[in-house]
C-alpha cells in the first residue's frame, strides 16, 4: 500500500532529510573531535607536568645539597674555632704548671694567698672563706681524720696558688671559659669558675665532700700516660655540671715533671655556649642539625630530632657519680644509618641520601668534621620537604589541566545544545551555519590535536598558532608555554649527550666496518683452501698439502692479527681479554722459527735459537705471546741487511735486580746469559727457582738512534722516513703502520711483564721481554681449574679455535627441523658477495640442498616461497641489513620457526648482541670452518 502524502509534504520531508543528514554528520564530527581534543590535551599536559616535576625536583635537590654542605662546614668551622681557642688556653695552663713544678725553688710565696681550713666532717681540706682567689680542695688519703694535710701537700698547695695568675688571664680573654682548674696526682684540686663572665666563689670542701680519688675521673685519667701517651691535649665526653651550669665538656692537658705525670690542667665550657647555632638550626620544615663526638656519642640535638635519633632518655646527671651523657648513635637505627655514623666518626665529610627501611622515607644527610676534637656536625632534611615546591607546582598544573578539560567539555556540550536548537528551528538556516561552525571548530581542534601529537612524539620545537578567540586559543597558548619551558629544560641535556652519542656510534661503526672489510677477503681464501685439502679440486700431493696447510695456518693467523689490530683501543683502555693457560715459550719460539725459515732464507739471514733448560712455563694467552715473538722476530728480519745474524735466546731468571730500572731506563744493567752459540741448540743450565722467563731477540742490523728510543713503542711510530725505505742503502726495509711494537707492549704489560730495548745505532738491537714464570705447584692448580675443553693437537688448531666463533643462542623455544635423518636439508645462503656464495655452496652442497640470494628483498621472497629448512644470512647486506631481514622472517607466520644463522665478518661483542636481539638462532664469524658449520646446522635437527 503506497503512502498518500501531498507533494509539498514530500518535498519538505526530502529537504529536511537532505539538510539534516549532512548537518548531523558535521555535528557528530565536531562533537567527536572535541572529545578527542580533551583526551589528547589532558594526556599531553600530564606528560609535561611529569617532566616539569622531575626537572624541578632535581634542581631543588641540587640547590639544597650545596646549601647543606655549606651549612655543615660553616657550623663545624664555628665550633672548631671556639674549641681551638679553648684548647690553646688549656695548653698555656699546662705549660705554666709545668714550669712551676720544674722550678719550685725559684718561687716565693704567692703575693695573694688564700686561707685554708680543715673540714673533717667532709674528709676535706681547702679554702672555706670567700675571696677573689681560686677555690682549693684536698681529697682522699692526703687528708687525715682531723682534716689536716702534711707538709709536702702544703708546699704543693702554695705552689699551685700561682695558677691564679693565668686563671684570671684566661677568664679575661676567653669568654667561653666557664672554669679553669688543675688536678694533681697528690689529690689536690684547684679551680676558678666564672658564670656569664662574672667570678663565682665556691666552697670546695662542701661542693666536693667525701671525694675518694680525683685521678679516677675522666677529666684526669684521659690525660694520663696510659690513655694519652703523646702527652697532647684531650677532650672529655659530655657530663653534667655539679654547679648547675648544665651540660659541659672539658679541654684537658697533662703536666709532667720529667717523665712523671704530676697534674692535669683543664678548662670547662658549657655546651649551651657552643651549640646554640646547632640546636636552633632548622632546614625546611623539620630538618635539624646535631653534634656527635668522635666515639659516636650524641652531644647536642633539638627535641624534634629525638624521634629520628631514637633518643628516649633524660638530660639530667649527677657529677658525684661521674655520670656522662650516654646515647651511642652507633647502636640505633639500621645498618645504613650506622654506616653514615661510622663515616662521621672517621672524620669524613660529604652528603649522602639515607632511606628509612621502616617508612621508606628518604633524607638528605650532610656531615662535616670538627678537627680539633674529632667531633662531627650532621644535618638531616627529609627529601620530601625539598621537593615540596615542585609538588605544589605539579598540583597547580594538574588543577589547570582539569579546569581546561572541564572548560573544553562544557564548550562541547554547549555546542551540542546549540546544534539541536538550530536543527529544530530552521533546517535551511542550520545547514550553512552548521557547516560554517563545524569548520570554525574543526580547524583549530585539528591544529591543537596535531600539535599535541607532535609535541608528545618529541617535536618540542613545534608551536600551535591559533586565532580562534576562545578557550581553544587560550589552551593553545598555555600548551605552547609549557612546551617552551620543557624545551628549555631539556635542550641543555640533549646538547651535552648528542656529541657523546655521535662519537660512540662512529666508533662502533668504524670497528664493525673495519673488521668486516678486513676479514671478508679471507673468507674465499680459507674456504677454498679447505675445499682443496678435502679433495674437492682433485687429488693433491703431500707437498701440496703441506703448502695448503701453511696457507691455511697463515690465513688463520691473519684473521687473528686483524682482530688484534682492532684491539689496540682495548689495550690503551686496559680492557684486553686474555685466555690464560700454562704456556711453553720454548714451543712457541720453535714453531715461529720454523715458520719464518722461508723468509729468513730469502734474505740470507742466519738465525740462532738458544733455549736454556730447565725452562718454566708461563701463565698467559698462547696466541698473544706468539704474536709478541712473531712481531719482534719480524722486525729483526726487516731491519737487518741481507746475510745478517739473528739470535733468539730464552732462559729463566731468579728475582732479577733490574725491576726498579725497567720503568725509567731503556738500558738496564746486564744479567747472566747462557753461554750458547749453536743454532737450535738446547743446553741444561743449573739455576735457582726461577721467577721470570726472559726472551731476547737480537740482530746486527741498522740499530736505533738514541733520540728515537723514547718513541719506539708509540702508536704509528716508524724509524726514519717511510718514503725512503725502498731506496738508498736501507732498501731492504719494508714499510709498516707503526702499530706492531705498541701492540706488543700492551700484550706484555697485560701479562704483568716488562719490555725494553738495548740498541747501538749502526750495530744492531736486542729486544728484551720478561714474563712472570708459573711456579711448579701452580701448574697443577691451573690445569685442574681449566675448563674441560679439548686441547688442540697443534698450534694451528689452537689458532683456528681462537679465530673462528660458532655460537648457538639459547632460547626458551629453540626451533627444530623435523626431517628424517636420511633426508637432505635445504639451506638458503644469503650474501651480497658472489664469491662467498660460490665457496659456501661448494663447501656445503655435498651435505645439503643449497639455494642462494644476493639481495635482502630476494632473500625474503625466497625464504617465504621456498620455506627452506635453515637460512644462513649475512649480517652486512646493502639496503636492508641482515638483522632487519632476520626480524622480518621471524615475524612472518611461514618462516617464524625456521632456524636463522647470522654469519658475518664483524667480530665485536656488539655484533653478536645485535644478532641475538634480531631473533637469530646462531652466530658464526667469517671465515668459518666447514666441519663447524655442519655441526651447527645439524644441531637444529629434531632428535628421534
Amino acid at each position: 500500500m503506497s503512502l498518500k502524502l501531498p507533494i509539498a509534504t514530500k518535498l519538505l520531508v526530502v529537504l529536511i532529510l537532505t539538510a539534516l543528514t549532512p548537518l548531523l554528520i558535521v555535528g557528530w564530527i565536531g562533537y567527536y573531535n572535541a572529545q578527542t581534543l580533551i583526551s589528547i590535551a589532558s594526556q599531553a599536559n600530564r606528560e609535561v607536568a611529569e617532566l616539569a616535576m622531575s626537572d624541578s625536583s632535581a634542581a631543588l635537590s641540587s640547590e639544597l645539597e650545596s646549601r647543606l654542605l655549606a651549612l655543615t662546614e660553616r657550623h663545624a668551622g664555628d665550633i672548631d674555632e671556639i674549641l681551638t681557642r679553648v684548647q690553646a688556653d688549656t695548653i698555656k695552663l699546662a705549660d705554666f704548671a709545668t714550669y712551676l713544678y720544674a722550678h719550685p725553688e725559684t718561687l716565693k710565696r704567692y703575693a695573694f694567698p688564700s686561707e685554708y681550713e680543715p673540714a673533717p666532717a667532709n674528709a676535706m681540706f681547702g679554702s672555706r672563706q670567700p675571696s677573689r682567689n681560686s677555690w682549693l680542695g684536698v681529697f682522699g688519703d692526703r687528708v687525715d681524720e682531723q682534716g689536716q694535710v702534711n707538709a709536702e701537700t702544703r708546699r704543693e698547695i702554695e705552689l699551685t696558688e700561682y695558677m691564679d695568675i693565668l686563671f684570671n688571664s684566661v677568664a679575661a680573654t676567653n669568654p667561653y671559659a666557664v672554669q679553669m682548674y688543675i688536678n694533681t696526682a697528690g689529690q689536690l684540686s684547684r679551680g676558678m669558675p666564672f658564670v656569664d663572665g662574672e667570678y663565682q666563689w665556691v666552697d670546695a670542701t662542701d661542693q666536693f665532700a667525701n671525694l675518694p680519688d680525683v685521678t679516677a675521673f675522666d677529666f684526669y685519667y684521659l690525660a694520663d700516660a696510659e690513655h694519652n701517651p703523646d702527652r697532647g691535649p684531650e677532650w672529655t665526653e659530655l657530663y653534667w655540671d655539679p654547679a648547675g651550669l648544665g651540660w659541659m665538656v672539658s679541654s684537658i692537658a697533662p703536666v709532667y715533671r720529667e717523665d712523671e705525670l704530676v697534674a692535669v690542667t683543664g678548662i670547662d665550657i658549657t655546651l649551651k655556649r657552643i651549640v646554640e647555632g646547632i640546636v636552633g638550626l632548622q632546614v625546611e620544615q623539620t630538618g635539624f642539625a646535631f653534634l656527635m663526638s668522635g666515639s659516636g656519642q650524641a652531644i647536642a640535638f633539638p627535641e624534634r630530632a629525638a624521634e629520628f635519633l631514637q633518643f628516649h632518655g633524660s638530660f639530667e646527671g649527677e657529677f658525684k657519680e661521674n655520670e656522662a651523657f650516654k646515647h651511642p648513635l652507633r647502636e640505633v637505627r639500621d645498618v645504613g644509618f650506622q654506616g653514615l655514623i661510622e663515616r662521621m666518626g672517621a672524620g669524613e665529610q660529604g652528603l649522602r641520601t639515607y632511606v628509612d627501611p621502616e617508612t621508606d622515607e628518604a633524607f638528605f644527610f650532610a656531615y662535616h668534621p670538627i678537627p680539633v676534637t674529632g667531633w662531627s656536625v650532621g644535618i638531616v632534611v627529609p627529601v620530601q620537604e625539598v621537593i615540596a615546591p615542585a609538588l605544589r607546582t605539579n598540583a597547580k598544573i594538574e588543577q589547570s589541566r582539569e579546569r581546561t578539560a572541564e572548560a573544553l567539555n562544557a564548550r562541547t556540550q554547549s555546542l551540542l545544545q546549540t546544534f539541536l536548537w538550530l536543527l529544530f528551528a530552521s533546517v535551511l538556516i542550520l545547514v550553512p551555519l552548521a557547516v560554517l561552525f563545524a569548520r570554525s571548530i574543526s580547524r583549530p581542534i585539528s591544529a591543537l590535536a596535531d600539535g599535541a601529537r607532535r609535541v608528545g612524539a618529541g617535536e618540542l620545537e613545534h608551536r600551535i598558532h591559533l586565532r580562534s578567540g576562545d578557550e581553544i586559543e587560550a589552551l593553545a597558548k598555555t600548551f605552547n608555554q609549557m612546551a617552551t619551558d620543557l624545551q628549555a629544560k631539556i635542550d641543555e641535556t640533549e646538547r651535552a649527550n648528542r656529541e657523546l652519542m655521535q662519537l660512540d656510534q662512529l666508533k662502533s661503526k668504524f670497528i664493525s666496518m673495519a673488521s668486516h672489510e678486513l676479514r671478508t677477503p679471507l673468507i674465499a681464501i680459507q674456504g677454498y683452501v679447505d675445499l682443496i685439502r678435502d679433495g674437492k679440486g682433485g687429488v693433491i700431493s703431500e707437498a701440496q698439502r703441506k703448502m695448503l696447510d701453511t696457507v691455511s695456518r697463515n690465513a688463520t693467523r691473519l684473521a687473528r692479527i686483524i682482530a688484534e689490530l682492532l684491539d689496540i683501543s682495548r689495550i690503551e683502555e686496559n680492557k684486553l681479554v686474555l685466555h690464560r693457560t700454562p704456556v711453553s715459550m720454548a714451543e712457541i719460539v720453535r714453531e715461529i722459527a720454523d715458520e719464518q725459515q722461508p723468509y729468513l732464507d730469502s734474505r740470507g739471514h742466519r738465525l740462532s735459537v738458544e733455549l736454556a733448560e730447565p725452562l718454566p712455563l708461563v701463565e698467559g694467552d698462547r696466541d698473544r705471546l706468539a704474536q709478541v715473538t712473531i712481531n719482534l722476530l719480524g722486525n729483526a728480519i726487516k731491519y737487518t741487511p741481507d746475510m745478517g745474524q739473528l739470535v733468539i735466546r730464552l732462559y729463566a731468571e731468579a728475582n732479577p735486580e733490574r725491576d726498579a730500572a725497567l720503568d725509567s731506563k731503556s738500558e738496564p744493567k746486564s744479567v747472566e746469559k747462557p753461554e750458547i752459540d749453536i743454532v737450535h741448540q738446547t743446553v741444561a743450565i743449573p739455576r735457582p727457582e726461577p721467577g721470570w722467563v726472559h726472551l731476547e731477540v737480537s740482530d746486527n742490523g741498522i740499530g736505533i738512534k738514541r733520540e728515537d728510543l723514547g718513541k719506539l713503542f708509540q702508536r704509528f711510530s716508524t724509524l726514519g722516513d717511510i718514503t725512503k725505505h725502498r731506496s738508498d742503502k736501507n732498501a731492504f726495509m719494508a714499510g709498516g703502520t707503526g702499530l706492531g711494537l705498541s701492540i706488543v707492549q700492551g700484550i706484555v704489560q697485560a701479562h704483568d711483564g716488562r719490555i725494553w730495548v738495548d740498541s747501538e745505532f749502526g750495530k744492531g738491537s736486542t729486544f728484551h721481554v720478561l714474563l712472570p714464570a708459573l711456579a711448579a705447584e701452580a701448574i697443577g692448580v691451573a690445569v685442574a681449574n681449566a675448563e674441560p675443553t679439548p686441547v688442540p693437537a697443534t698450534a694451528d688448531e689452537a689458532e683456528r679455535a681462537a679465530a673462528f666463533k660458532v655460537i648457538q643462542f639459547e632460547t626458551a623455544q629453540a626451533p627444530q627441523i623435523d626431517r628424517p635423518q636420511d633426508q637432505r636439508l635445504s639451506v638458503l645462503v644469503v650474501d651480497d658477495e658472489p664469491d662467498v656464495i660460490t665457496f659456501t655452496r661448494a663447501m656445503l652442497e655435498e651435505q645439503y640442498e643449497i639455494h642462494s640470494a644476493q639481495t635482502s628483498a630476494t632473500a625474503i621472497r625466497e625464504a617465504i616461497n621456498r620455506q627452506p629448512d635453515l637460512v644462513l644470512l649475512d649480517a652486512w647486506m646493502p639496503g636492508i641489513s641482515g638483522y632487519d631481514v632476520c626480524r622480518t622472517l621471524k615475524r612472518n607466520s611461514n618462516t617464524r620457526d625456521t632456524p636463522i644463522i647470522i654469519f658475518t665478518a664483524a667480530t665485536q661483542k656488539i655484533d653478536e648482541e645485535r644478532a641475538r636481539e634480531a631473533g637469530a638462532d646462531g652466530f658464526v664469524t667469517k671465515p668459518f670452518r666447514r666441519d663447524q658449520m655442519i655441526a651447527l646446522i645439524d644441531s637444529f635437527r629434531k632428535r628421534p
